[in-house]
């Protein structure tokens, strides 16, 4: 099973705390590479920073892909309930 179609089958609460935990580490993530690439985060629009962070939640799922949602949710510090 997909670990999207996983994360949707989640309680709601959960779900939700799991986007969220997503989005806030691809947040840190972007502003990490833009520091690293001397990018001034205030230079950039809001439609290429958007595209960046989508980029960095997309490696986040790819890379929790392999460990399962049980593993996704224990590495966000988020249990079932």
């Amino acid at each position: 099973m997909k670990l999207l179609e996983q994360i949707g089958r989640l309680p709601e609460k959960t779900k939700e705390k799991v986007v969220l935990k997503l989005r806030e580490k691809a947040l840190l993530r972007t502003r990490a590479r833009l520091i690293e690439s001397g990018v001034e985060i205030s230079r950039l629009s809001d439609e290429e920073l958007e595209v960046i962070i989508a980029d960095e939640e997309d490696k986040l799922l790819d890379e929790y892909k392999s460990r399962g949602i049980l593993a996704l949710l224990a590495l966000l510090g988020l249990s079932l309930f």
